[in-house]
């Protein structure tokens, strides 16, 4: 059985997350307020408006505040939110419909990590490069035949 990647699938998540509440609620909400009515049918069961404000606080400058009402108590902020959410959501699964191979891990993936754990243990040889290097110790007399003996099962056994 596969496993999940859960790398993989944190990052696709924060990605969704960002794009979900920077790029839809707060580029294009700013825009275009009624994108805000996504979350309606989850906030407000009653009467829904939105009001759109235009101040100037000094000369030359101009700003533009929106406010979403559901039975005359303002949810903006919990509209926004919600928003943002949803559109997450809604990318996230895009996202991950996209990049479906790599949300989980190989079928191989716990033998390929074994052989790293064996190769890092060995100091980065394969076994037969080991034994060769045994037999080159054995036949220098810098090891005796029991220890040659002992050391070769124990290469054999990681095989």
């Amino acid at each position: 059985m596969r496993k999940p990647n859960w790398i993989v699938i944190g990052i696709l998540f924060a990605v969704s997350l960002f794009i979900g509440y920077v790029f839809f609620v707060a580029a294009i909400g700013a825009f275009f307020p009624a994108i805000n009515q996504v979350s309606r049918p989850l906030l407000c069961d009653g009467e829904y408006s939105m009001d759109t404000v235009r101040s100037n606080p000094r000369p030359g400058e101009t700003v533009w505040s929106n406010h979403i009402y559901c039975d005359d108590r303002e949810i903006t902020f919990p509209s926004v939110m919600l928003t943002g959410l949803i559109f997450s959501l809604v990318i996230f699964v895009i996202l991950a419909f996209r990049s479906r191979e790599h949300l989980l891990h190989s079928k191989d993936f716990g033998e390929l990590a074994a052989d790293e754990i064996q190769m890092e243990r060995s100091g980065g040889k394969t076994a037969l490069e080991r034994m060769a290097e045994l037999k080159e110790l054995r036949d220098k007399n810098f090891i005796s035949q029991v220890e040659y003996e002992r050391k070769k099962d124990e290469i054999m056994k990681e095989l």
